[in-house]
């Protein structure tokens, strides 16, 4: 399971732990290269 960053970091919140365990049971992979969101980044 490749999982978004938003959601790994919703994950680490103390009380979200079924997510964690969840994420913990699909065997979750990181990807390696990423992209900058041109909506959100200042361009300045």
């Amino acid at each position: 399971m490749l999982l978004d960053s938003n959601i790994i970091i919703y994950a680490a919140q103390p009380e979200n732990g079924k997510l964690r365990q969840f994420i913990a049971e699909h065997e979750p992979v990181v990807s390696a290269l990423s992209y900058v969101d041109s909506v959100t980044c200042p361009t300045k």
